[in-house]
């Protein structure tokens, strides 16, 4: 319960600041990137989700070895 707590306040604050993250004024904005550098670095953060979901459900579905005995 507690670390559903935890989480919930990290998501809040992770998005109160996705907001500083807007684009102000014309002359802070920098160049976008190139279609093929975004597509390498957002297809590693995909790959990334995805393994640590696994990792997750897979240390939650674990059995006790004691179950063998």
């Amino acid at each position: 319960m507690r670390l559903t707590a935890l989480l919930a306040a990290a998501l809040g604050v992770g998005l109160g600041a996705g907001s500083a993250w807007a684009d102000h004024a014309i002359g802070l904005r920098s160049e976008g990137w190139s279609p093929l550098t975004a597509a390498l670095v957002f297809g590693g953060l995909a790959l990334l989700a995805g393994a640590v979901v696994v990792i997750v459900v897979t240390v939650l579905t674990r059995r006790d070895d004691s179950s063998t005995k």
